[in-house]
C-alpha cells in the first residue's frame, strides 16, 4: 500500500478524537443521543481545525450499520468489522453521503443538478442522505438564492453540512436557516500532545522541543502542524531536533531572535546586521523572521504585564526564566514602540524591492530608540534647573498650592486729578484709592502731579481694557459691583478729556429721523460678553437711577466699605444730582438791549439748548436774537 500523509492517516474518526473542540462535538453528540437533529449545519472556522471532519463523523454517526437508529459512536477505519456505510464515507465514496467543493462548483446550474434535481430521492441505502458543502461561501449569488428554498424545508431524510472559512462571505438568509458552530484555533499544547501520540505510535524519535516548534508553527491548525511534522521527518535523516525543524521548514530559530534582541539591548547595530546576512545566506524568509521578532516582542510585553499567567504566552518561543531575564532589559513603553516600528516595517516587506534593505533599517531604527529619554525624564532634570509651574506635575501643583499662603486680589485704580476739583476733595492731592478683595479703602502715595486738565495725555487704549476681568469662578458681577467697577474708569476719562460728556439718559429729545441703528458685531459681541459675565438677565434694573445719579453728577466723593457704595455729590451734598430733564432752571429776563453775555446765560439755560448740547456732545458758540 502507498504511504498515506499523517494528516490523512491520523484523520480523527469519532467525537473524541476531535482535539480542541469540545462545545461542538459536545453538542452534536447530545443532538443525536436525543433525538434532535437539525436539517442544516453550517461550521465555520480557520483552517486545519476540523471542520470538514467534524462533518464526516456527524455523517457515519447518521448513518451507522451497527445500531438501528443514528449512534454517537460510529466504526472506527481501523475496526475489522467497520460497516459498509462508515468505510464508504471515510473514504469519501459513499453515495449517500455527496461531498461538494463549492470552489469548482459555484453557478447555479452545479447547484441545481447536483442537489436540487437530486434531493427527492430517498437514499440508495442508509437512513440518511447527506450534503457536505465545503468552503461554502463561494457559491455565486444565483446559487444561494435557488438553494434557499430547499435549505429552508428539505425531506425529513436530508441533512446539509456547509463548511467556511470566511463566515462574512456568506448571505444572511443562508444563515438563518441553518445552526452554527464556529471552530476556534487549537490550544498550542493540545497540539503537542497530539503530535507526541502520533510520534509514539509511529515510533518517530522526536526531541519535545522539536515537537513544541512543530506545535508553534502550525499557528492554531492541526492540519498544518501535522504537515509540517511529515516534512521534518523526510529531512531528518534519525532524530527530530529543533534545529532540524528550523531548518526544514525554514523558521530562523531561538538563536537569531536572541541575538537581535541583545542588538537592542547592548545598541550594538553590526550584530543586527550580522544577524540579517546569515539568514540571507541560508535562503530564510526575512518576512517570516520579521513575524517571527514581532511574536517575541507581544510575548515579552504579555509577560510583564501577566506576569505568571502562563496561559497567555504558551506559545513563546523562549521559557518563563528566559523571558524574565530577556523583559528586565525594556519597559512596557519600550516594547510597545518596538512593535509598533516593526509592524511598519513588515508592512514595508510586503512591496519591497530589496527586502534586506528594508528589514536592516527597520532593525537599525529599533536599536536607535533604544537610546531616547523618556518625556519624564526630561521634565524631571528641566524642573530640577529651573522650576517652573508650567512643568511641574499636577502632584506638584497641588502640593505647592496647599503650602503657599493665600493670595490676596487687589484693584488698583489711580484717578488722576481734575482742574474742577474741589481743593477739600480727597482727590485733589491726587491720592490712588486701593480697593482690596474685603473691601476696604486704603490711601496710598500719589502718583500723579496735579497736572491741569487741559494737558493731560489723550487716552490711546481702547476704553474695554480698562474696564477689569470678570473672576474666575462662575459668580456674577452684581449691580453695585458693576458701579463700582465703573466709577474709577469714568473719572480717569473725565480727568483726561474733561470737554468730553456721556450721552443724555433720554433718547426721546431726539426726533425720529435722527435716529439710526446700526449693527456692529464687535461692539454686539462685547456688550453681550459684559452681560453675561455681570449675570444680567437683560431686565430692568432696579438701581439704575443710582448708576447714572453717579455716573453723570457732578464729581464724586465714593468710599468701599464692605462691599456697599455710599456717594455724595460735592456740589449739593444734601440732595443728589438729578438729570438734566429733572431739573427746573428759572429762565433769566432778556432785555430789548440785552449783551451777548445775557443772550449767552440765557441760551446755556434753556431746557431745548441743553438737550440739543447733551445729545449731540456740542457747544454754544454764537447765540442771535430772532
Amino acid at each position: 500500500m502507498s504511504y498515506q500523509v499523517i494528516a490523512r492517516k491520523w484523520r480523527p474518526q469519532t467525537f473524541e478524537e476531535v482535539t480542541g473542540q469540545e462545545v461542538v462535538t459536545q453538542t452534536l453528540r447530545n443532538a443525536i443521543e436525543f433525538d434532535r437533529i437539525h436539517h442544516a449545519y453550517l461550521f465555520s472556522g480557520a483552517r486545519g481545525v476540523g471542520k470538514t471532519t467534524t462533518a464526516r463523523i456527524l455523517a457515519k454517526a447518521l448513518n451507522c450499520h451497527k445500531s438501528d437508529k443514528p449512534t454517537v459512536t460510529p466504526c472506527k477505519s481501523d475496526d475489522p468489522h467497520i460497516c459498509p456505510s462508515c468505510q464508504e464515507i471515510a473514504e469519501s465514496r459513499s453515495i449517500d453521503v455527496l461531498e461538494i467543493d463549492a470552489a469548482s462548483h459555484t453557478g447555479i446550474d452545479d447547484v441545481r443538478e447536483t442537489i436540487i434535481e437530486s434531493i427527492n430521492f430517498n437514499p440508495a441505502r442508509d437512513r440518511y442522505k447527506v450534503f457536505i458543502i465545503d468552503e461554502v461561501h463561494q457559491l455565486s449569488k444565483p446559487a444561494f438564492n435557488a438553494l434557499l428554498k430547499t435549505l429552508e424545508e428539505p425531506p425529513s431524510n436530508v441533512v446539509f453540512v456547509m463548511a467556511t472559512t470566511e463566515l462574512h462571505k456568506v448571505p444572511v438568509t443562508i444563515l438563518s436557516r441553518c445552526q452554527e458552530f464556529q471552530f476556534r484555533t487549537i490550544p498550542l499544547q493540545k497540539i503537542f500532545d497530539r503530535l507526541k501520540l502520533i510520534a509514539k505510535a509511529e515510533k518517530i524519535d522526536v526531541e519535545d522541543d522539536a515537537l513544541r516548534e512543530l506545535a508553534r508553527s502550525g499557528e492554531g491548525s492541526m492540519r498544518d502542524a501535522q504537515s509540517n511534522f511529515d516534512q521534518v521527518i523526510s529531512f531528518s535523516a534519525a532524530k527530530v531536533t529543533a534545529k532540524d525543524v528550523t531548518g526544514a521548514l525554514g523558521f530562523a530559530g531561538s538563536d537569531s531572535l536572541e541575538k537581535v534582541l541583545s542588538s537592542i539591548t547592548e545598541r550594538s547595530p553590526l550584530a543586527a546586521l550580522a544577524v540579517v546576512d546569515d539568514l540571507i545566506s541560508r535562503g530564510h524568509d526575512l518576512r517570516n523572521f520579521c513575524r517571527d521578532l514581532l511574536g517575541l516582542f507581544r510575548d515579552l510585553l504579555v509577560f510583564k504585564v501577566a506576569g505568571t499567567e502562563s496561559t497567555l504566552f504558551e506559545t513563546a518561543v523562549f521559557s518563563p526564566d528566559q523571558m524574565k531575564a530577556m523583559a528586565a532589559n525594556f519597559t512596557e513603553a519600550d516594547l510597545l514602540r518596538f512593535f509598533n516600528s516593526l509592524a511598519e516595517t513588515e508592512t514595508s516587506l510586503r512591496e519591497a524591492a530589496h527586502p534586506r534593505y528594508t528589514l536592516e533599517m527597520g532593525l537599525v531604527k529599533l536599536i536607535e530608540m533604544g537610546s531616547v529619554t523618556p518625556l519624564e525624564s526630561i521634565i524631571e532634570r528641566l524642573n530640577a534647573i529651573s522650576p517652573s509651574e508650567s512643568m511641574t506635575t499636577p502632584a506638584a501643583k497641588a502640593a505647592t498650592a496647599d503650602s503657599a499662603p493665600p493670595e490676596k486680589k487687589t484693584l488698583e485704580y489711580e484717578l488722576p486729578v481734575s482742574g474742577t476739583q474741589r481743593a477739600d476733595s480727597p482727590h485733589a492731592t491726587g491720592a490712588r484709592a486701593t480697593t482690596s478683595a474685603s473691601g476696604v479703602a486704603s490711601e496710598r502715595q500719589p502718583s500723579l502731579s496735579s497736572t491741569p486738565a487741559s494737558l493731560a495725555p489723550p487716552v490711546t487704549e481702547p476704553i474695554e481694557d480698562a474696564i477689569p476681568e470678570p473672576p474666575d469662578d462662575d459668580i456674577g458681577f452684581s449691580e453695585r459691583e458693576v458701579i463700582e467697577a465703573a466709577m474709577p474708569v469714568i473719572a480717569e476719562l473725565r480727568a483726561v478729556a474733561p470737554k468730553w460728556e456721556p450721552p443724555s439718559v433720554s433718547a426721546g429729545s431726539l426726533p425720529d429721523e435722527y435716529r439710526e441703528h446700526v449693527e456692529e458685531s464687535k461692539l454686539d459681541s462685547w456688550y453681550e460678553q459684559k452681560l453675561m459675565w455681570s449675570g444680567d438677565s437683560l431686565m430692568p434694573m432696579p438701581a439704575l437711577r443710582e448708576m447714572f445719579e453717579k455716573l453723570f453728577g457732578t464729581q464724586q466723593r465714593t468710599t468701599v466699605t464692605s462691599g456697599t457704595v455710599n456717594s455724595t455729590s460735592s456740589a449739593a451734598a444734601a440732595a443728589p444730582a438729578r438729570s438734566v430733564e429733572e431739573e427746573k432752571v428759572d429762565l433769566p429776563d432778556l432785555g430789548p438791549e440785552a449783551t451777548e453775555e445775557e443772550l449767552l446765560a440765557y441760551a446755556a439755560s434753556h431746557p431745548a439748548v441743553r438737550a440739543a448740547v447733551k445729545v449731540f456732545r456740542g457747544k454754544i458758540i454764537d447765540v442771535r436774537r430772532g
